[in-house]
């Protein structure tokens, strides 16, 4: 999903370089207008997509770094555990 994300952004700022060209050099209104809107459907996609990211992550158990004697929920599946004592 990152990968996704980032690809959304890219095209975002892209339809913005393309909308600030088209106003530069053709001056049509209506083709600058296209293009933010564009930029706009890829930002708003961009935020979804970060979202979706987020919900994900959320749902998969992170190790615990910091404190790494604290209780794991997956201490049964440690093979270590029988070299310690």
């Amino acid at each position: 999903m990152r990968i996704l994300q980032m690809l959304f952004c890219i095209l975002a700022c892209l339809a913005v370089v393309a909308a600030a060209l088209v106003a530069a050099f053709l001056r049509d209104l209506l083709a600058v207008a296209c293009c933010l809107l564009g930029a706009v459907v890829f930002g708003a996609a961009m935020f979804l997509a970060r979202g979706r990211a987020d919900a994900n992550e959320a749902q998969t158990p992170r190790r615990d770094f910091m404190h790494p004697d604290a209780p794991d929920e997956h201490a049964e599946d440690d093979p270590d555990d029988d070299k310690k004592g």
